[in-house]
């Protein structure tokens, strides 16, 4: 018995580490987000939604930031036909010695410059910036969004943040690694991301004396128009969450202790906080006051040598879908059903 159990040990050790990697199915993702005038009378939270993006996958940066310090040392050795492949370091004659970790973008790098407007269609640069180790950031041959974006904005009051297509693998929701995407303006020379100007903040920090002004003053991280968390994962069927913060320069009233209101410039945050479960190959559209969301997923050719563990998600039946209002769920965005408020 103890010998079957170490030759099963021993087996699973030296399965090849493209199987390891890709023990999930992986899908084809594209999104279109969209920004609409609205003049809601609808009272929005005083601070934006909290995003923990320590774990979540960043396929924007690498593709938009210039200036790197190290990209190359923090990069794999990723290419297009081994997209899901772990590599390994050769010697001068030929042999390999240890494994070589898949791309990991950019987690040595210590210089970025990032666009004071972020591009709305967001490509690859090339092959070692677009592959990560669990998505991969694909080219316009990919999309499909293009006659559908296209009427969108011919519609008055429509303006495009972000538009991609990337392929992921799929996890169970424990495991699932969010993407954090971003979008539109940087406010950071203007705002904090608590939505005060930066004015404000200065005066606040003049308070505790002279020493801050001996301190080295660090660049603001970028405050985005959009900014926020899209978590995809697969169990059984394909779960969808959004985390989403659409920011809006204005004005605020403020009254001070003692001192008469004041009319301060102020950054509005919006957000868009959404769980759904969808169908695969399916149109969905996630609907906000503000702004909306065009997503779909679909099923791709797996890698070569890939056995994913969990299987795709099971044959689903009319009966079982998912019961929403059909205000908030229209799994075929027609543009007629997305009209922007009117002035």
């Amino acid at each position: 018995m103890f010998a079957k159990f170490l030759l099963a040990a021993l087996t699973t050790m030296a399965l090849s580490p493209i199987v390891q990697a890709a023990q999930y199915p992986w899908y084809e993702v594209e999104i279109y987000v969209f920004e609409r005038q609205s003049h809601s009378d609808e009272h929005w939270p005083d601070t934006p939604l909290d995003l923990k993006t320590t774990n979540a996958v960043d396929l924007l940066t690498p593709q938009v930031a210039s200036d790197i310090t190290g990209v190359s040392m923090a990069l794999g050795d990723c290419g297009k036909n081994s997209w899901n492949t772990v590599g390994s370091v050769s010697n001068s004659d030929g042999t390999n010695t240890q494994p070589q970790q898949p791309c990991h973008g950019l987690e040595s790098a210590t210089t970025l410059v990032m666009p004071k407007i972020m591009p709305v269609n967001v490509l690859p640069k090339n092959v070692q910036t677009a592959d990560l180790q669990t998505a991969v950031l694909e080219g316009a041959d990919q999309a499909q969004f293009g006659d559908m974006i296209a009427k969108l904005q011919r519609q008055a009051g429509v303006q495009s943040l972000l538009h991609m297509t990337w392929k992921q693998e799929m996890k169970p929701r424990r495991q699932a690694q969010p993407l954090h995407l971003f979008a539109g303006q940087d406010f950071s020379e203007r705002f904090q991301a608590n939505g005060l100007p930066i004015s404000q903040q200065a005066v606040t920090q003049s308070s505790f004396g002279g020493i801050n002004e001996l301190m080295p003053q660090e660049k603001p991280a970028p405050v985005w128009k959009f900014d926020g968390l899209l978590n995809i994962y697969l169990n059984h069927y394909l779960y969808v969450e959004t985390r989403f913060n659409l920011r809006q320069a204005g004005q605020k009233s403020i009254s001070l202790e003692g001192q008469p209101a004041t009319v301060i410039p102020y950054l509005y945050s919006m957000p868009m906080e959404q769980n759904r479960r969808i169908r695969s190959t399916e149109i969905h559209y996630f609907d906000h006051p503000a702004m909306g969301m065009i997503l779909q997923v679909r099923r791709m050719q797996q890698p070569d040598g890939a056995e994913p563990q969990q299987e795709p998600e099971s044959q689903e039946i009319e009966d079982d879908q998912p019961q929403t209002p059909p205000a908030a769920e229209t799994t075929t965005p027609s543009t007629k059903n997305i009209q922007p408020l009117q002035n």
